[in-house]
């Protein structure tokens, strides 16, 4: 997502922030620090890949023109669609196949993992055709909400909430709230762990 902000979005000052409990993504560019959540709320569904694209059309080369393909977001690799098939993919690949997903039933589940291998050279198409084109369209459906649970939408638009300040403790786990310098090595249990918690082992 903080790759999203920057690379799509043109964004540059994005702070991640571990609040003791989960991880915060603060933007302080002046645009966004002075919006709304309207549009707050278009930039969270972007970056999650919350939405489905809309089909995108062409004319279809040498025939009328009433004639046009149908791309979709598999087939377009750039932008927002590409972003949506690079979430959905990531879901689809981490399926241990015991989850409950609403809209997608035990069957279903058992065919998009048997199939899965076929995304690992982006052969969308015919995972579409094995998994059939009703059930890949459920499929799509119900990603688009796992993509949207992995963010706390009304936490993210409210423009009221207060966050929480580095260095001080989250109540309920004794964790420091800390702004996270390397998030590929960043650990919480050995950043964010408060001496007097040490002190008590």
């Amino acid at each position: 997502m903080i790759d999203t902000l920057g690379g799509d979005l043109g964004l540059n000052n994005i702070h991640l922030i571990y609040s003791g409990r989960g991880y915060h993504i603060r933007i302080l560019d002046e645009e966004i620090m002075g919006s709304d959540s309207d549009l707050r709320s278009e930039i969270l569904k972007y970056v999650a890949g919350a939405e489905i694209p809309k089909l995108q059309y062409s004319n279809e080369i040498g025939a009328g023109s009433g004639s046009s393909y149908k791309f979709e977001h598999f087939s377009i690799p750039i932008a927002y669609p590409k972003i949506f098939t690079d979430r959905i993919k990531f879901n689809i690949q981490h399926l241990k196949g015991t989850e409950e997903i609403d809209g997608i039933n035990q069957k279903l589940l058992k065919d998009i993992i048997k199939n899965r291998d076929l995304l690992d050279d982006n052969q969308w198409g015919i995972f579409k055709s094995k998994i059939g084109p009703i059930r890949y369209k459920k499929m799509v459906t119900a990603m688009a909400r796992v993509n949207l649970a992995t963010i706390d939408a009304k936490v993210s638009i409210d423009l009221k909430r207060i966050l929480r300040l580095p260095s001080s403790l989250h109540s309920k786990v004794s964790m420091k709230c800390v702004e996270v310098k390397d998030r590929e090595w960043f650990d919480p249990l050995k950043v964010a762990v408060p001496k007097f918690v040490e002190e008590r082992k």
